[in-house]
């Protein structure tokens, strides 16, 4: 198969990838059309907290730091959020040592990078735009 080929179907169904988690490998799959409500729901909070405009969302820089740092402040909505995107139950997430949490977390965003800021984060600009109002009207004569 060509290149061309193999590209044209990684877009149609993305390759997941396998993490090592809690002693077992886990496969991390783009999320699937169901999970999409709640996780937006989950993650609208954490994502404000980054304090950056949605529209560069892309040029944030996931680290383990970050995700420390996130756990701080909204590790109910992470947890959820990681155990959805893994398909395992909160409590199992839950129980992880920091480092396979972080290992875990590091590869949801990576397998499901490009929606979470390509559908994601312009659906939160858009949100929070009708929130505060589309803005001034052009004058037309």
């Amino acid at each position: 198969m060509t290149q061309v080929a193999t590209d044209a179907l990684e877009v149609l169904a993305p390759a997941g990838a396998d993490v090592r988690f809690r002693g077992d490998v886990l496969t991390i799959l783009p999320v699937s059309v169901g999970v999409i409500p709640q996780l937006v729901r989950l993650l609208r909070p954490v994502l404000a907290s980054l304090d950056t405009n949605p529209a560069d969302a892309a040029g944030i820089e996931i680290t383990s730091d970050l995700v420390m740092e996130l756990v701080v402040d909204h590790a109910p909505a992470l947890f959820e959020a990681t155990a959805l995107c893994a398909g395992k139950p909160r409590g199992y997430i839950e129980g992880a040592d920091p480092a396979d949490f972080i290992a875990l977390a590091l590869k949801v965003v990576e397998v499901n990078r490009d929606f979470f800021i390509q559908r994601i984060a312009p659906l939160l600009g858009g949100l929070l735009a009708a929130v505060r109002g589309a803005g001034r009207t052009p004058f037309s004569s």
